[in-house]
């Protein structure tokens, strides 16, 4: 008889989720309290729940906010998050809904700890503001150890189409919808690629960080410019 199909771990980083019974740790208080009181975790949950029924998710609270300073992401509690995400929870793929404008050496070298141990990394690659204009880089998305998720929208026929809304770079290696429950930002196009990743993960365990990114390639829908391009990435993931 064949065993059936292992559970893909995603692990997300996140500012914790009020959905009952979720799985995780909260490295602002040390315990298992989950709480969100923001939101943006529990909607990044609930969306990454909606994509990857086969997946067993791990929240880890890092922070209790998307918009906390830098100085909160890329220090001790998100790198303590990545290296547990690996040694604890053996974590498949790795959701990561937030950006630092700056590099932390801390956190490259928690980031390629994970990659090393067999995650595979999904990052936001930012939205557009005053402080991350046009062709900026944002981490940990820029590292070519993380796969840089770049939001989108799309029209009245369900073709993906370019915004202001969303940053623009080389740290796109693919796009998806960044629209959910109300809210916008390449925070929510992150678990939408997350998820689908943790499905073709349960079909396909053995598959390597490299054949996830061809399978990626493959998979997504050309827009913009032909090929690749900043805005798309190598395409638009429905």
């Amino acid at each position: 008889m064949t065993a059936a199909p292992q559970a893909p771990v995603v692990c997300i980083l996140d500012s914790g989720t009020n959905e009952a019974g979720a799985e995780g740790w909260n490295y602002l208080a040390g315990n298992e309290d989950l709480t969100d009181e923001a939101g943006h975790g529990d909607l990044i949950y609930q969306l990454l729940e909606s994509e990857t029924p086969n997946a067993r998710l791990i929240m880890l609270k890092c922070f209790e906010s998307a918009e906390e300073t830098e100085e909160k992401k890329g220090t001790e509690t998100v790198t303590q998050a990545l290296y547990d995400a690996v040694d604890l929870w053996q974590a498949d793929v790795i959701s990561i809904s937030w950006t630092r404008n700056e590099e932390s050496e801390e956190l490259y070298e928690a980031v390629c700890y994970a990659r090393e141990n067999g995650a595979v990394l999904v990052a936001a690659a930012g939205n557009l503001s005053l402080s991350t204009p046009l062709g900026s880089l944002v981490y940990p998305a820029a590292w070519e150890e993380v796969i840089g998720v770049g939001g989108a929208d799309t029209d009245e026929n369900g073709e993906p189409v370019s915004s202001l809304w969303y940053l623009k770079s080389e740290a796109v290696f693919v796009s998806a919808d960044g629209n959910y429950e109300g809210e916008k930002g390449s925070s929510f196009a992150v678990p939408r690629v997350s998820g689908k990743i943790a499905e073709y993960l349960f079909q396909q365990p053995e598959a390597s960080e490299a054949e996830v990114r061809e399978w990626l390639k493959e998979t997504a829908r050309d827009a913009g410019e032909e090929g690749y391009d900043p805005v798309f990435g190598w395409g638009f993931l429905e």
